[in-house]
């Protein structure tokens, strides 16, 4: 195949890691552009099918080592769903494939991921307006299904770049008018991720909250790096060595402070959300990825032709 043939080409020591997040069964009404888990499963079958797929810690090891493969690939997994134990774990394992899943910790102690409470509450809304009172956030209408579409990503837009404190007082004020409980968002239970963990996938800490490390300040950031490390560990019974920035962007979401704090909790690896491949001059505490989102095969090839010739961003890095 052509395809596979480029890929051997242009793939001498370079770590391709694909991003994904939630994959249900079927998409959400609200949420359209989830990959669901037909096209996950065709992905597996014609992607990764060219590809040499590797655990992510060893896939690092073996790239600063010398000792990568041509086509090489990693599959990631970022927050924390139930329903990977029910359909992307099963899927992964027929094939035979690893993942590597960054997990929030905060659902562990009863704090839902924050974008999955804002979609619960646009659900539930009633009346043809959302009105918090807040002026940033203008009264709009959520009288039709595209309407409330467009309120959970202007709710998530503007949410994402708040305080954690602010985050959570308009979190809990838009719960209180749609009438709904953060308690009734599904979260992942410490058992389901000590099964994940048992079946052979890496774990590793996506932050206990998810916020924006940029607007964390230094005891929140230190909580948020290796408190998450420190929960997930004692769940799992065992090391937890990788670690993803939350939203992910060098210079927009993190900065080299908190390339430094990672490093000091005790990782020895850390993902970022900026495309590009890993090579043996990328710091191991800034691999980037990517996620395929085309629907055609020729254009996800594409895509990662392309991946493979782009130049990831890093920030500097303090040595430690």
């Amino acid at each position: 195949m052509i395809s596979r043939l480029v890929l051997q080409s242009l793939s001498k020591d370079k770590l391709s890691v694909f991003l994904f997040h939630k994959v249900p069964q079927r998409c959400d009404q609200m949420v359209p552009v989830d990959v669901d888990m037909a096209r996950f499963e065709h992905l597996l079958d014609y992607t990764f099918s060219q590809l040499r797929v590797l655990p992510l810690e060893e896939a690092v090891s073996r790239l600063h080592s010398g000792h990568l493969p041509r086509r090489a690939a990693c599959i990631t997994f970022d927050d924390g769903y139930p329903d990977w134990l029910t359909g992307v774990a099963p899927a992964l394992r027929r094939r035979n494939l690893h993942a590597t899943f960054f997990i929030t910790s905060g659902q562990f102690d009863g704090v839902p991921l924050w974008h999955e409470r804002i979609l619960a509450a646009v659900r539930r809304l009633q009346g043809p307006l959302l009105d918090l009172g807040i002026p940033f956030l203008p009264a709009q209408s959520v009288a039709s299904l595209d309407d409330r579409r467009r309120q959970v990503q202007r709710l998530e837009q503007e949410l994402k770049y708040l305080t954690l404190n602010r985050r959570e007082q308009i979190l809990r004020q838009l719960e209180a008018v749609a009438g709904v409980r953060a308690a009734d968002v599904p979260v992942m239970s410490e058992a389901q991720l000590r099964d994940l963990h048992s079946q052979g996938f890496g774990i590793g800490a996506h932050t206990a909250l998810h916020p924006i490390l940029d607007y964390c300040n230094a005891e929140e950031a230190v909580r948020e790096i290796g408190g998450a490390r420190e929960r997930l560990q004692t769940i799992v019974g065992g090391s937890v060595n990788g670690f993803a920035y939350p939203n992910g962007r060098p210079y927009a979401d993190f900065s080299r402070l908190h390339v430094d704090a990672v490093k000091r909790a005790g990782y020895r690896y850390a993902v970022t959300t900026h495309w590009g491949v890993a090579d043996v001059c990328t710091s191991p505490f800034q691999i980037p990825r990517f996620t395929p989102w085309a629907e055609h095969d020729w254009h996800v090839t594409y895509q990662l032709v392309r991946n493979l010739m782009t130049e990831p961003t890093q920030v500097p890095e303090v040595a430690v």
